[in-house]
């Protein structure tokens, strides 16, 4: 018979005790089993019993792990019920009153309703339901509950951050909000100024190296933050990233963390540990604690790769994140929105440059029509001349260099292609507004020198174009998309590194994609650019993807594809890989498998 495992909460409610009584063999496999939970397992001191961090996630996972046998105390099953009661909290009705004038949407308080009964909380509702507002109403909330909120840091992408200080503004108008950009000098000198600081991911990485408030690179923690937001987390996947660990260091000392994502994984589910650890680091401190329990993973020469989700313990890893996330579908809340309706049009390579294109992908060397050699290093580089020339003829510029390396002198090649016309997807662009007189339209690419050329050619066909595109300031950025939205310009050009989160481009119906980008998540947050709050002027919404056949464009659409299953997985939405680049919708799906 299996040792029983009893658990008790400690007097403070800080850690949970463990204790296994039964034959000392029954007794050492119940340590081992233990070992398997997420939380990390100490003894007590003095020993005799083990001792883990008091979690929600690791009652479930007791329970889970040694039922029948499982015989909590009651301290412990009073605490738990108490998490039960908080997480299953239903109330959606405001206790604070909204500015005069403002009405937010009913799902925006069911989510600020979660926030206030738990603090901390995971969002991955879709990109245009405005989860800003939800997260700012539930802090409110929380606030007017008598819990601690304030001060808080919002860590946002660059593009965002003034959106957040207005949003603040406008939504809480007793809260003073800041952003929290300029030389350290004047960073520091706004500790103490506002209740809610805004802050760029790049500038937590530079603001929150250091704990110590003493030591260069730890002015953020200097503020004493109640809350962290960390808008876009999944901005954080990459464990190993500073501008992860940073994020990580500030929740680790907050006490409410919320995480805002409509894609919170790009690759796996893996991506989401590091938004877990910041909702509750005692129950998550583990990456690979993590993957071992709740993902289905194969090992390979070069680490661990992730399939996905674990069938035998998903039911378990959900049940953790019972009343702490959500995810909410446009099409569930937002009927009012105009359907999205995709559409292909396949160009073809001039003859000169299918040669080259041909050439490259056959072994990444192209010869180019003016006899000069192209010579492409690592993948991503391939990947990205394939992309170039698929759209556009290019010049080629080779310098080489002297470098050591150790301690042999090489010669190192260095190649730049730069695009020049003719694009024929350039071309294909200017069709499209020339078949929609006086309609606005917006257009996408990974590439600058690609938005560049299509700007060039729409304003020599006599076109107002704007462009969003890096290393543009935040002034310039909003002064452009204004004027777009005001109906001042015809054409915007945006590269989706840049306009892929906060951008509103509601006023155009057409995005047209010269290339779509490797990200799931630019590719499909900036489709939401256009299809968001403001779109229910339009009709519908039309998405056209330019193609060249027989090139790398298909298999970027293929690997969206498989990216998207993943994350379709993880929010249970079959939605998400059914529709992306115009699939098959559900009720076609459904159909399908009826016949």
């Amino acid at each position: 018979m299996p040792a029983t495992v009893h658990g008790e909460i400690s007097a403070d409610r800080s850690s949970i005790i463990l204790l296994a009584t039964g034959h000392d063999y029954e007794v050492a496999q119940a340590a081992k089993l233990v070992q398997t939970l997420t939380p990390l397992i100490k003894p007590t001191d003095p020993p005799g019993a083990l001792r883990m961090p008091a979690s929600w996630p690791a009652v479930v996972q007791l329970a889970t792990t040694f039922t029948p046998h499982w015989r909590p105390g009651p301290a412990l099953t009073a605490w738990a019920a108490e998490q039960v009661q908080a997480r299953m909290a239903g109330a959606a009705e405001l206790t604070v009153a909204t500015p005069p004038g403002l009405i937010p949407r009913s799902y925006q308080r069911e989510g600020a309703a979660m926030i206030r009964a738990t603090g901390s909380a995971l969002l991955f509702d879709e990109p245009g339901t405005g989860k800003t507002v939800t997260t700012i109403l539930g802090l409110v909330e929380r606030a007017a509950a008598g819990q601690p909120v304030l001060p808080v840091i919002v860590v946002c992408p660059a593009a965002v951050i003034d959106s957040w200080v207005e949003h603040v503004a406008t939504w809480a108008p007793r809260w003073r909000a800041t952003a929290w950009r300029g030389s350290p000098q004047q960073r520091r000198r706004k500790i103490g100024t506002a209740d809610v600081y805004v802050a760029s991911y790049d500038t937590v990485r530079r603001d929150a190296k250091v704990v110590d408030t003493r030591k260069e690179g730890s002015a953020l923690f200097a503020i004493g933050a109640r809350t962290v937001v960390s808008d876009e987390v999944h901005k954080t996947k990459n464990n190993t990233s500073e501008q992860s660990k940073a994020v990580r260091r500030l929740a680790g000392k907050a006490t409410n963390f919320i995480g805002l994502s409509g894609t919170p994984i790009t690759h796996h589910p893996a991506d989401l540990w590091p938004a877990l650890q910041c909702l509750e680091p005692g129950a998550w401190p583990s990456r690979e604690r993590w993957i071992d329990r709740y993902c289905l993973s194969v090992s390979g020469d070069y680490g661990t790769t992730v399939l996905g989700l674990n069938p035998q313990s998903e039911s378990e890893f959900r049940t953790t994140l019972l009343g702490r996330h959500r995810r909410v579908a446009k099409a569930d809340v937002l009927s009012e929105l105009p359907p999205k309706v995709y559409s292909v049009r396949t160009v073809d390579l001039p003859d000169e440059w299918r040669k080259v294109y041909d050439s490259m992908e056959a072994d990444m060397l192209a010869q180019l029509p003016d006899g000069e050699e192209l010579s492409v290093m690592g993948v991503l580089a391939q990947l990205t001349r394939l992309a170039q020339l698929a759209s556009a003829a290019a010049d080629v510029e080779v310098t080489t260099e002297v470098v050591e390396e150790n301690g042999l002198l090489m010669e190192k090649t260095h190649t730049k292609v730069h695009l020049k016309a003719p694009s024929w997807k350039v071309d294909a662009l200017l069709e499209v507004m020339a078949e929609r007189p006086d309609q606005q339209v917006v257009v996408f690419a990974p590439s600058r020198q690609l938005m560049v050329l299509a700007g060039n050619a729409a304003k020599k066909a006599g076109y107002r174009v704007g462009y969003v595109m890096g290393g543009q300031t935040a002034a310039e950025r909003t002064e452009m998309v204004n004027a777009f939205q005001l109906g001042e310009l015809d054409l915007i050009c945006v590269t989706t590194g840049a306009g892929g989160v906060g951008l509103t481009l509601t006023a155009a119906r057409t995005a047209v994609f010269l290339q779509r980008p490797y990200s799931l998540v630019e590719a499909m947050q900036s489709e939401d650019r256009l299809h968001r709050i403001g779109a229910e002027v339009h009709e519908s919404i039309e998405i056209i993807d330019v193609v060249a056949r027989k090139t790398i464009d298909s298999r970027v659409r293929t690997i969206l594809k498989e990216r998207a299953g993943q994350l379709s997985d993880l929010v249970q939405d079959a939605r998400i890989v059914a529709e992306l680049l115009g699939g098959a919708g559900v009720r076609d799906l459904r159909k399908k498998v009826a016949v």
